[in-house]
C-alpha cells in the first residue's frame, strides 16, 4: 500500500511539474532556454507543411513528438496567394493585402495546430513569411506591391508596413479553440521574422547592387522591434541559416555575401536567440570536417554573445544518417548548444516528403533520434 501511495504521489508530481511548464513562457538565462525556472535544453523537430495537413495528422504529428521527447516543433505561419488554404492574398480591386481567418481555409486552421501542441506537451516556433517562393514568402509580397528587386522586402516602406500588419494581425488573434490570444499562449516558443532571409530569394526577382549584411541586420532590429512593442513575452529570433560575415573568407557561407551577418543580427537588442542551419550537400560542403567546424563556430558566437542558438535545421541524404548525424549530435552535446531540431518529421510517414524526412516508425529513428533527444532532455536533470 505504502509503495502504490508513493508511486501515485510521484505521477502526480510529474503531472503537475509538466502542466506548470506547459504553462510557462520559454525564457533564456545566458546561453540556456528557460522553462518554469529550470534550463531547457532539447533536441526538435520541423513539420513546415502543417498549414495544409488534415486535422488527423495534426494530432498524430504532435502525439509522435510528445512520445519521441521532443518538446518544440518549428513550422510555417504563412501561405500566401493559394486558392486552397491560404492565410494572405492581394486584392487587385482593393490594391492592398486581405488575411483569411477563416476556420477551413485560412488562419483558424493554426488554432488547431497551436491546441493538438498544447495537448501533447510541446512547444511551437513559428516562420512568419519565407525567403523563397514556396507558399508565397517575401516575393509574394515585393511582385504585387510593384517591387523589382527581392530585397525590396527588406526596405519598401508599404511592403513593411504591410508585413507588420500581418505581424500584428498574428499576435492579436484570438485563439478560438484555446480563448487566448497568440501573443499570451505559452505554448508558442517564439517567433521568427522569416525562414532563412537572404539578399537573394531564389526565384524571378533578383537581388539589386544595393542589398548588404547591413540591409538584413537593419531590417531584423526593425521587425523584432515591432513584435517586442506588441508581445513582450515570447522570445523572438531572425530564422537566419547562420551565415557570418567575414570578408577575407573565400568560403561563401562565411564571406557575407548571403547578405547575413550571424553575429551582427545575434547582438540585436530585440533578438533573444540564434538561429543556423546545415545542409553540407545543398551548400556543396563536406559533412564531416567543414560540418563540424560550423557547428562549433556557432557554439562560439552563442558563447562570445551569451544568448541561446539552435541548429534548427539540418539534413543528410538517408544513406548518410547512421554516421553523419551521431557525429553532429555529440558535437552539439559536447559543446553546450542550447538546442537543436532536425528537418523533418513526416506524418503521415512519407519518406518522399523531401530527401531529410525521417519517421518515426523508421529503423533507425531511435538511434540517431531517440538517443540524441535523450541526451539533450538529461541536462536538464
Amino acid at each position: 500500500m505504502l509503495a502504490k501511495t508513493i508511486l501515485s504521489i510521484l505521477a502526480s508530481t510529474l503531472l503537475v511539474t509538466s502542466s506548470l511548464a506547459q504553462d510557462s513562457f520559454v525564457s533564456t538565462d545566458g546561453t540556456t532556454f528557460t522553462l518554469g525556472g529550470s534550463k531547457f535544453y532539447f533536441e526538435g523537430t520541423n513539420a513546415y507543411y502543417l498549414m495544409n495537413s488534415a486535422q488527423s495528422d495534426v494530432a498524430d504529428l504532435f502525439k509522435q513528438a510528445g512520445a519521441a521527447k521532443l518538446p518544440v516543433v518549428r513550422t510555417w505561419l504563412f501561405n500566401s496567394g493559394s486558392d486552397n488554404v491560404w492565410f494572405q492574398k492581394w486584392d487587385k480591386s482593393s490594391n492592398s493585402m486581405t488575411i483569411n481567418d477563416d476556420d477551413s481555409t485560412g488562419l483558424g486552421r493554426m488554432d488547431y495546430v497551436v491546441q493538438q501542441a498544447a495537448k501533447n506537451n510541446v512547444k511551437l516556433i513559428f516562420a512568419f513569411t519565407n525567403n523563397w517562393e514556396d507558399y508565397g514568402g517575401m516575393d509574394y509580397y515585393t511582385k504585387n506591391m510593384g517591387g523589382k528587386y527581392h530585397d525590396d522586402f527588406y526596405t519598401n516602406e508599404d511592403i513593411i508596413d504591410t508585413y507588420k500588419a500581418y505581424i500584428e494581425h498574428v499576435l492579436n488573434r484570438k485563439n478560438k479553440l484555446t480563448g487566448k490570444a497568440y501573443k499570451d499562449d505559452p505554448t508558442i516558443f517564439g517567433w521568427e521574422l522569416a525562414n532563412e532571409p537572404r539578399c537573394d530569394g531564389g526565384g524571378s526577382l533578383q537581388k539589386s547592387s544595393n542589398c548588404n549584411t547591413n540591409t538584413i541586420t537593419k531590417w531584423a532590429d526593425n521587425i523584432s522591434t515591432y513584435i517586442k512593442s506588441i508581445d513582450k513575452n515570447h522570445l523572438v529570433a531572425v530564422g537566419d541559416e547562420g551565415f557570418f560575415n567575414d570578408a577575407s573568407s573565400s568560403d561563401w557561407a562565411y564571406n557575407g555575401g548571403s547578405g547575413i551577418d550571424f553575429n551582427a543580427l545575434l547582438a540585436l537588442e530585440n533578438i533573444d536567440f540564434g538561429t543556423f542551419h546545415l545542409y553540407p550537400a545543398s551548400w556543396n560542403e563536406t559533412p564531416d570536417t567543414w560540418a563540424t567546424k560550423w557547428i562549433k563556430d556557432h557554439i562560439s558566437s552563442q558563447s562570445n554573445a551569451d544568448k541561446p542558438v539552435i541548429l534548427e535545421e539540418y539534413g543528410v541524404s538517408a544513406d548518410l544518417r547512421d554516421k553523419i548525424y551521431p557525429s553532429w549530435q555529440k558535437t552539439i552535446e559536447d559543446g553546450d548548444l542550447a538546442a537543436d531540431a532536425f528537418w523533418q518529421l513526416a506524418v503521415p510517414c512519407n519518406p518522399d516528403l523531401d530527401e531529410f524526412a525521417l519517421c518515426s516508425t523508421d529503423n533507425d529513428f531511435k538511434t540517431i533520434i531517440g538517443n540524441h533527444a535523450s541526451a539533450m532532455a538529461a541536462k536538464n536533470n
